[in-house]
């Protein structure tokens, strides 16, 4: 009996102490689960012009896989940035993403999110010219003599190094705010073009209204190109993520009303379907693969398959080379 009575008088003792610790504990362990995270997203300029169509995927196909316990925070770098920069913000962990026309040399140095984003349009171009030069570039003309007019590319582009493989005179220009060092050498002829990609060029054109540069009417430089999201070396699982996150928003039909509500992706289609335009094939030898089925708005099913399903091999890993696809808008 005095035995069972010192157990009783310590459990009194206990319990009522342990009730009290139990949720303080809980309290505790939530406190830890519940953490924040800042993504930092480099992009070439300031401003809310450039980017907003890479920033709204980027957001949506973070939110749409976000844990909750995490609170995350999407902020952009706050310099304006050339792309050999960015690159070397990502590598050094000063940033954690950023989007570029992809090459197997850029897919070694950071992780691709493999889906493109602008449908394989970045390879799709339209020359940028001064009026006057719409009479020297007639329809008949050859790509051999196109080929030599002097034209102009960002030095640090991987379309200067596509151009370059092509045998086109092609001049690498320096880094200069909305390219207009670039659109000024095409106004005041030091160069005859400036090869832009189809959805870029309106909206270049519209921020540079007061120079004398319009689109060339009659040809179209097409090669397989593709802008992805590249992230830090360090960030395997974010990589991963946005990949899940893109297809998502493919299945559902979010992307591809998000790609068609930029006036300059419409005016970017419509292009494509010019019939009066040349198309001139060039090959890009500094990247080893080209997607079946890129125009994701187009062929969803098919391309989401295939986002899907190649390259399982690691992400940074060069892909194998598959026959060029045939283009559904022509």
């Amino acid at each position: 009996m005095h035995l069972k009575g010192f157990l009783l008088f310590g459990l009194l003792l206990i319990t009522p102490y342990s009730l009290a610790v139990i949720p303080e504990n809980n309290a505790v362990n939530t406190a830890r689960a519940q953490r924040s995270e800042i993504i930092v997203f480099t992009k070439a300029f300031s401003g809310d012009d450039y980017g907003r169509y890479h920033i709204d995927v980027l957001r949506e196909a973070l939110a749409i896989t976000r844990d909750d316990n995490i609170t995350e925070t999407l902020r952009p770098h706050p310099l304006e940035l050339t792309q050999s920069r960015q690159i070397k913000l990502l590598q050094a962990d000063k940033a954690d993403v950023m989007w570029s026309v992809t090459s197997d040399e850029l897919e070694t140095s950071l992780i691709p999110v493999r889906f493109p984003l602008l449908q394989g349009f970045g390879g799709q171009r339209v020359l940028a010219i001064a009026p006057r030069r719409q009479a020297s570039l007639p329809a008949t003309l050859s790509l051999e003599r196109l080929k030599q007019f002097p034209s102009v590319q960002g030095g640090d582009w991987p379309d200067y190094h596509i151009l370059s493989a092509n045998k086109f005179n092609v001049a690498g220009a320096p880094w200069s705010s909305w390219y207009m060092t670039m659109y000024k050498m095409v106004e005041r002829d030091m160069v005859t073009y400036f090869p832009r990609n189809i959805i870029e060029v309106h909206r270049d054109l519209a921020h540079h209204h007061s120079l004398q540069v319009v689109v060339e009417q009659n040809h179209l430089l097409s090669y397989p190109s593709y802008e992805y999201f590249f992230v830090n070396p360090s960030r395997p699982e974010l990589a991963k993520r946005l990949k899940k996150g893109l297809l998502k928003l493919l299945a559902t039909g979010q992307l591809k009303t998000k790609f068609e509500a930029i006036p300059e992706h419409r005016k970017a289609q419509r292009v494509l379907k010019e019939q009066n335009r040349v198309v001139h094939r060039l090959s890009n030898p500094i990247l080893s693969y080209q997607w079946a089925s890129p125009h994701w708005a187009t062929t969803p099913d098919a391309s989401y398959k295939e986002f899907s399903q190649r390259f399982s091999q690691p992400l940074s890993h060069p892909a194998t080379t598959v026959p060029a696809p045939q283009d559904p808008y022509r």
